[in-house]
């Protein structure tokens, strides 16, 4: 798999990393939703709104902060000769 850039793989990988990051996140607002409510102190509308908007916001930008880090370890590896680094 290729792209313009070479970067294919790198970019499906930060994407795939994106996506179960996602899922993830958003079972843990269902259930802190559901905590909420569990203990008498359910949400209202508008507070539900506002974490889903503020959960959404910490995403913007994680793809590309994926794929910087992984060139930055390409970069490392790469200027030190060896396959792996650990």
């Amino acid at each position: 798999m290729t792209s313009k850039n070479g970067h294919a793989p790198m970019e499906l990988a930060a994407a795939t990393a994106k996506a179960a990051a996602a899922e993830r996140f958003a079972a843990a607002i269902v259930s802190a939703f559901d905590v909420c409510e569990q203990v008498g102190a359910p949400l209202t509308q508008a507070q539900k709104v506002a974490l889903i908007e503020a959960t959404l916001l910490e995403f913007d930008g994680l793809e590309a902060q994926l794929n910087s880090l992984v060139a930055i370890g390409e970069l490392l590896r790469g200027s030190n000769g060896t396959a792996d680094l650990q």
